[in-house]
């Protein structure tokens, strides 16, 4: 463990993970589980004490949207959302972008542990939230630069990060943790979701879907058919939720679509095939970190 000190405000804790290899886009929506993401409570006396580990818990509706992970911590511990292995290693490609996410909270009424933390090339450095998170059912919706100027030394209150240290801790990334309480010495349930690193504009691929997702026929009963163009050959996501945002159906999840014109029927049915009441529904594809969504309507 990297030695660090509990300061006047949130010091961090150094995470000795195993690294990987970089990827074009990393994410975790939470659709099916909770993706190896596990939560750590650390001694807020002792930041380098790691009290307990937990897995969260999974929840496959009112995200944002569809499925998110949620901790519900008892104690007074400080607890953080920790990324598996998988986000880990050279993240050199994401200087200039961003790491954004969704949290929402039962309790609100403490901000010492409200930061993000990287920690790589024996370093720790912290970017501290702006704003606490809203109470459930609402999320709020968190962008974190991926440059220098952003993070500080060990904790919020640290010193400014030098543009080489930080280009140090993208290069080695040991370990990434999300804050999971903003409660003082009180229970609280705190929820994740649609975590997700994100590439500069000058560095990012050329999306593969356009701005548009049709459906026909839309109203429709009981089969529709969904289309959407791609530029080139990509995985893609296409996921059917309700209007309150909670995931229905999951149509496609990671294959590859081809270049060109792509359908995909939904029979408005959910995952386990049961029909859904007439109403209204959203149809969402996501290719290259591009999501594009529209509105579809169900008359039984």
């Amino acid at each position: 463990m990297i030695p660090i000190r509990r300061l006047s405000a949130v010091s961090c804790i150094a995470l000795l993970l195993a690294a990987t290899g970089a990827q074009a886009q990393i994410a975790a929506y939470f659709g099916e589980d909770a993706e190896g993401w596990f939560v750590r409570d650390l001694s807020c006396s002792n930041y380098n004490s790691i009290v307990a580990t937990h897995q969260p818990a999974w929840h496959g509706a009112d995200g944002d949207p569809g499925g998110y992970v949620s901790h519900h911590d008892a104690t007074n511990q400080c607890a953080f959302f920790v990324a598996p292995a998988t986000w880990l290693g050279d993240r050199s490609e994401y200087a200039g972008g961003s790491l954004t996410f969704s949290l929402t909270s039962t309790e609100r009424d403490w901000a010492d542990s409200d930061v993000v933390i990287l920690v790589g090339a024996g370093r720790v450095i912290c970017h501290e939230l702006p704003q606490l998170p809203p109470a459930p059912p609402a999320w709020g919706r968190y962008v974190v630069p991926l440059v220098a100027g952003a993070f500080r030394y060990n904790n919020a209150s640290g010193a400014v990060v030098s543009p080489a240290d930080f280009a140090a801790v993208l290069a080695d990334v040991d370990g990434l943790m999300l804050p999971c309480e903003f409660g003082a010495q009180i229970e609280e349930t705190v929820g994740l979701d649609s975590v997700r690193l994100v590439l500069p504009a000058s560095a990012a691929p050329v999306p593969a879907a356009t701005a548009t997702l049709s459906a026909v026929p839309n109203p429709f009963n009981p089969t529709t058919t969904l289309a959407f163009e791609l530029k080139r050959a990509r995985p893609v996501r296409l996921t059917i939720h309700d209007a309150a945002g909670r995931l229905v159906r999951v149509l496609r999840d990671g294959l590859e679509a081809a270049a060109g014109r792509n359908e995909v029927e939904w029979d408005g049915r959910d995952d386990r095939g049961r029909a859904q009441p007439s109403g209204v529904y959203l149809a969402r594809v996501e290719a290259d970190g591009v999501a594009v969504t529209t509105r579809l309507t169900l008359l039984r």
